[in-house]
């Protein structure tokens, strides 16, 4: 008795149905960035809240969109800034279109998130990668 058997699905359709796929992906870029939120810092929950989540290539990607996200991240101040003065009070800070590194760390706000510092995807993934991966297990066996 002779038993052929051929796939009829690529040996990459395989690995990304069994990985959930683009659904898998935004599902975990999903839930990375909900176990994330108490580390980002949020004085005012704007950088917390302008975050878009998609695919790109075979990644689900997190990205934070407001403009000043990426020195947020780093934790480092970066200048310099010059006040914006309305009478005697500072009313802002302008800078100009080239800024350079002062060397100094940031303090992030702990007001709303009592957990928040920069690079805080490592920060939450230090203690909190059983708990994304349990949820992406889950989510894979349909529960």
């Amino acid at each position: 008795m002779k038993i052929d058997f051929e796939w009829n699905k690529s040996e990459k359709q395989i690995a990304e149905e069994s990985s959930g796929g683009k659904r898998g992906l935004i599902f975990l870029a999903n839930e990375a960035k909900r176990i994330m939120d108490p580390y980002v810092p949020a004085d005012t929950l704007a950088l917390a809240q302008n975050v878009r989540i998609y695919v790109e290539g075979n990644q689900g990607i997190v990205h934070y969109n407001s403009p000043y996200a990426h020195y947020q991240y780093k934790g480092i101040v970066y200048g310099p800034n010059y006040p914006i003065k309305d009478g005697g009070t500072v009313d802002g800070w302008k800078s100009p279109s080239k800024k350079t590194s002062t060397g100094r760390k940031m303090n992030h706000s702990k007001f709303r998130h009592p957990l928040a510092t920069s690079e805080w995807d490592k920060a939450a993934m230090a203690g909190k990668k059983g708990q994304l991966a349990k949820a992406y297990q889950n989510y894979l066996r349909g529960q």
